[in-house]
């Protein structure tokens, strides 16, 4: 009986992931479907195979909003990155159940706000309290980046908590035990202990950045490839987008199975030798 329960469990994973993803890998296939002669584009018919989504993705009338969304989604990524390891930290380091449940409860607030309301109120903030780079009347990059970090940080900081709590203080007071500083204590355990995480926070962030639209149109000018995308009528070139990002995530899910595995490998092979090391 446990076993069927647990195949039961397994299958509807299987099956929920397929519902996801097979309509994308669809998407990957007719990325390389050439648009008709009055330059229709198609996912029913296939006319025949072209490399012409991605050559209009890297084009010039798409350049300039790409760079925007890759710079946008890389400052966005380091500020929410040192933000969230400062907090977590701050939340091992304390372990005060009000200061975790203050952090906690805020954190959650822009995850369940709808993002009209979270881009307005930005707005409004950014145009009451700042003046000069940060003026509605400019191109608002900086506003593009303060609003997306705002929208990241509740998720930077949910990621990388558990991580954070598992970490042991013993380790952290062995190392100045050693003559380390605290500051060169906390890059050489904690820090390196945290590798792992902060690396799926930055993708998770850079993910959100591209994805995003409303925030991004709301409180700035910036024309970005999820402007483009979403405030335009359907192209190949968005199909293209899909394709790449499908790419990314299988190239990334590999490589952190791959680690894990060798992970997992290597500590089960560290405690046979602990138990061999007993025995004799």
């Amino acid at each position: 009986m446990n076993k069927f329960k647990s195949f039961l469990r397994y299958s509807y994973i299987i099956v929920i992931l397929l519902l996801l993803y097979i309509p994308i890998f669809f998407g990957l296939i007719y990325s390389f479907n050439e648009p008709s002669a009055k330059g229709v584009f198609s996912v029913t018919t296939w006319n025949r195979t072209s490399w012409s989504a991605y050559k209009e993705l890297f084009s010039k009338s798409h350049s300039l909003a790409f760079v925007n969304s890759f710079l946008l989604g890389f400052t966005t990524s380091i500020i929410v990155i040192v933000l969230s390891l400062i907090t977590v930290f701050a939340l091992w380091r304390q372990k005060n159940r009000t200061i975790r449940t203050f952090v906690q409860g805020t954190s959650n607030i822009p995850l369940i706000n709808p993002d009209v309301i979270t881009g307005l109120t930005l707005a409004i903030v950014l145009n009451l309290i700042f003046i000069g780079t940060l003026k509605a009347t400019n191109e608002g990059f900086f506003r593009a980046i303060i609003a997306h970090s705002v929208m990241c940080l509740p998720y930077g900081i949910l990621i990388m908590l558990p991580k954070s709590d598992k970490f042991s203080k013993n380790i952290f007071e062995a190392s100045q035990d050693l003559g380390y500083s605290k500051f060169k204590t906390w890059f050489k355990t904690y820090f390196t202990y945290m590798l792992g995480t902060i690396g799926f926070t930055f993708v998770i962030t850079m993910t959100l950045s591209f994805d995003d639209f409303i925030i991004t149109r709301i409180v700035s000018n910036t024309e970005t490839l999820g402007t483009q995308l979403y405030e335009g009528q359907f192209q190949a070139w968005s199909l293209a987008i899909g394709a790449i990002s499908l790419i990314i995530v299988i190239f990334g899910n590999t490589i952190y199975a791959a680690y894990k595995t060798g992970q997992n490998a290597r500590n089960k092979k560290l405690s046979m030798a602990k138990i061999n090391s007993k025995v004799k």
